[in-house]
């Protein structure tokens, strides 16, 4: 029998998926006026625009960057813990340009995957100490960013399919 391991065990598969994020954040801002941008969501997402997104995905990466860091170029280093789940606060992004969130968050991600791609096999077991989650290894930890992007960018498209439905 042949074991088919789960596309979040493999590395090539998370670094892919990683890299293809901020083309695909690109793509849902693309056309999409500053209102539309700023408009807060309905419903489950009524605390989120879409510029927010895109803020929060870029200070999320800029911290796991950091966190990644450390976790490989120290043997279990404590690292710093970085909120998946903050929603920013309109006041605090609403004069930000999303072109220069979005390239931020481009290079950032940029600097992380290739950050990734150069560790070996043994590399994606190294750990830090977490302080909330204890010890937390650069795979958990891609994962945890791999899901973190699934479930912002399914937020974005959502988010703009309903404000764009509403505008007709």
């Amino acid at each position: 029998m042949r074991y088919v391991r789960q596309a979040g065990s493999d590395p090539s598969f998370l670094l892919k998926a990683l890299s293809e994020a901020s083309g695909e954040l690109r793509h849902c801002f693309y056309g999409a006026s500053r209102r539309v941008l700023l408009m807060p969501g309905e419903d489950f997402d009524d605390c989120w625009s879409l510029l927010g997104i895109a803020v929060h995905m870029r200070d999320v990466e800029r911290g796991v960057q950091r966190q990644f860091e450390e976790m490989i170029t120290r043997r279990e280093p404590e690292i710093r813990h970085v909120s998946m789940d903050d929603v920013p606060f309109r006041p605090d992004y609403e004069e930000e340009d999303e072109d220069e969130v979005l390239d931020e968050f481009h290079y950032l991600r940029r600097h992380t995957s290739y950050t990734l791609w150069d560790i070996d096999g043994d590399d994606w077991e190294r750990a830090g100490m977490h302080p909330y989650r204890g010890r937390t290894t650069v795979l958990e930890l891609t994962r945890d960013l791999y899901q973190h992007d699934l479930e912002h960018l399914w937020q974005a498209r959502r988010m703009l399919d309903a404000l764009l439905s509403s505008a007709r």
